[in-house]
């Protein structure tokens, strides 16, 4: 078992984010979810902290990180069919406070268009991405991505296809390039990715790309 770390999770009511709490304290950690509403956490584990706020409100994120954290892991999200800029406005005031409160590591979710491609099945793949609805969701990832990309920040991002409902088990394919092509993952999974890079830190700076 890797050395237990604290550490502050957003979007913690989602499905990748209450995977995240569950598989993490099972593996030690000190978490803190960061919610709006915490009436809409179901089945906290035994020991979880809260921190109730809004990330459209700085000065409760920065209340709540001024505990001091080792890393905070970010899995803000939205309807994907519909125009939004939450997730990037969430990347930079979590950037931003962060940086405030000298937290250095940050987690977070991204999807495949903001992986490099060095295919043309990638390539295509993602430009007709972008012509369909789901280019709202990537557009507003591309934003976040910069905004995390160039915080100064030790960052790892999980590179995101479709994430479909179903249950994890540890078994996925990974890289830092997408090959391109329609794939999928199940939240429990994305969750495993991001909690292993935690205690592992394999990835420095880097899109890590999941899928079956």
């Amino acid at each position: 078992m890797a050395a237990s770390q604290k550490v502050i999770v957003f979007g913690a009511t989602g499905r990748v984010g209450a995977s995240i709490l569950e598989q993490a304290s099972a593996r030690g950690h000190r978490l803190t979810a960061f919610v709006r509403d915490p009436a809409r956490l179901k089945n906290l584990p035994a020991g979880v902290a809260i921190a109730v706020g809004d990330v459209y409100k700085p000065e409760t994120i920065e209340a709540a990180m001024s505990g001091g954290f080792d890393a905070v892991i970010v899995t803000v999200g939205t309807d994907p069919l519909k125009p939004s800029t939450v997730v990037t406005d969430s990347a930079r005031a979590i950037v931003a406070a962060a940086r405030k409160c000298g937290v250095g590591r940050y987690l977070g979710i991204t999807g495949t268009a903001e992986m490099p491609n060095q295919t043309l099945l990638g390539r295509i793949s993602t430009f007709l991405l972008r012509l369909t609805p789901v280019g709202n969701a990537a557009r507003d990832h591309d934003s976040a991505f910069q905004a995390v990309s160039s915080s100064g920040l030790d960052w790892t991002l999980a590179g995101c296809p479709y994430i479909k409902d179903g249950p994890g088990n540890g078994v996925y394919k990974t890289s830092t390039i997408f090959p391109g092509g329609f794939k999928i993952i199940h939240p429990g999974d994305v969750a495993h990715l991001l909690v292993h890079e935690l205690e592992e830190h394999r990835h420095s700076n880097a899109v890590v790309g999941l899928w079956y």
